[in-house]
């Protein structure tokens, strides 16, 4: 009979626990669906149930390291500053989203061996990958039923199958896009980008890696699509991995293939939004979804060159789409998007100076994410982010980096 120690045990329940204290923090949303209104006070309830779990069972908290800690201070600063200059009370909600992923960094450190949390978010990303892959088959067969919508962000619902969520503005028919239990496929994508160079720095586990890339497919986003493209090609271009970039374009012409020749209402907006979509960026067409940010952008920055609060923007421009990197750049400025980003520009210092070339791919896939995903100030990111560059080569043979 398997046994599970008392050890491993509290770190499945300090796992638990994290998942419903980040649940109402972007990009998760089960906050949303499992508590509506009390999402966010459930979720600083557990935090705090969290930390006297830990006074309990550890009374020793541990800190990230200085110069990750130096960074936050100077963020907070620039964030409280801006509020009072630009009287923008969205630079004050940054900071307490900067803090509240602060205090969740403190309490996963205190919580669980790096290697063991890790492994966890995998795990749990590629168990959602899997039921979205169900889930959608028997959404295609009309077999699926929902459970319940629940109001999101004033303009679009959450659409609870069970199986994973999905967000739209309107009433669904036959237009699928399982987005695990995120708020959107994209977030979904975003959050396994991260895995996956987690898995190459801490496990180089290669069927983490495959199931990383190839479940997510089903969400249809075309993130994720670029994504794999970009990570195959940093990662895989060389005379030893020829088998598993052979390997991996079979998968993909197979894929082509079975959609091209599969009639089903549901197999074909699939078709639509991945292979049909990928073919219209190839050929220069834009991506109607951040067209108003790619559009709006440059005018907007031209005038308000040294920042431009959240508010105003929404105010002036309503047409404008925030998720592109002209967002940070109108909202900080061109002096305050260098703090913004101040912890991948430290990382991208000290990676260069220990020449570590592989940390610097990461980094570049990060960066290619960030121009169409660039808020990453969330408990959720903030976690990964520093376990991705943060966490030095040498900490993983201490016992408080090993599971």
């Amino acid at each position: 009979m398997l046994k599970i120690s008392k050890s491993k045990t509290k770190n499945y329940l300090f796992f638990i626990i994290f998942i419903l204290s980040i649940g109402a923090f972007y990009p998760f949303v089960h906050n949303y669906v499992f508590f509506n209104n009390l999402k966010v006070v459930v979720s600083l309830f557990f935090i705090i149930v969290w930390f006297g779990f830990l006074i309990l069972f550890s009374p020793k908290l541990k800190l990230p390291n200085k110069g990750f800690n130096l960074i936050v201070f100077v963020q907070a600063v620039f964030f409280i500053f801006l509020g009072i200059v630009l009287n923008s009370s969205s630079n004050f909600i940054q900071l307490f989203y900067l803090a509240i992923s602060w205090i969740v960094l403190v309490l996963v450190l205190s919580s669980f061996p790096v290697k063991f949390f890790i492994r966890l978010m995998i795990i749990s990303c590629i168990i959602m990958g899997f039921l979205c892959l169900i889930g959608t088959i028997l959404f295609s067969f009309g077999k699926l039923s929902l459970l319940g919508i629940y109001e999101y962000q004033g303009d679009f619902n959450i659409y609870n199958y069970g199986w994973f969520f999905i967000k739209r503005s309107n009433e669904l028919t036959h237009q699928l896009r399982p987005a695990g239990y995120f708020d959107e496929p994209g977030s979904y994508a975003f959050v396994v980008m991260f895995l996956l160079l987690l898995n190459r720095k801490y496990f180089e586990n290669s069927r983490y890696e495959y199931l990383l890339i190839l479940l997510p497919l089903v969400t249809t986003s075309l993130a994720h699509i670029f994504t794999i493209i970009f990570f195959v090609f940093l990662f895989y271009f060389n005379k030893k991995n020829i088998t598993k970039i052979f390997f991996l374009f079979i998968m993909f012409l197979s894929l082509v293939f079975v959609l091209s020749n599969i009639e089903n209402d549901s197999v074909r907006y699939f078709k639509q939004r991945t292979v049909d979509r990928l073919d219209g960026f190839i050929k220069g067409e834009e991506d109607k979804s951040r067209q108003g940010g790619l559009e709006l952008g440059p005018e907007i920055f031209e005038k308000h060159m040294f920042g431009y609060s959240k508010e105003n923007v929404k105010n002036d421009y309503p047409a404008f789409v925030s998720e592109t990197f002209w967002g940070p750049l109108i909202y900080y400025g061109v002096f305050g998007i260098w703090i913004y980003f101040l912890p991948i520009l430290y990382a991208f210092y000290i990676l260069l100076r220990k020449k570590d070339y592989t940390g610097l791919l990461g980094l570049l896939l990060m960066c290619f994410n960030f121009l169409q995903r660039p808020y990453y100030i969330y408990p959720l990111y903030i976690v990964l982010i520093y376990f991705l560059f943060f966490v030095k080569s040498d900490d993983f043979k201490q016992k408080n980096y090993v599971d």
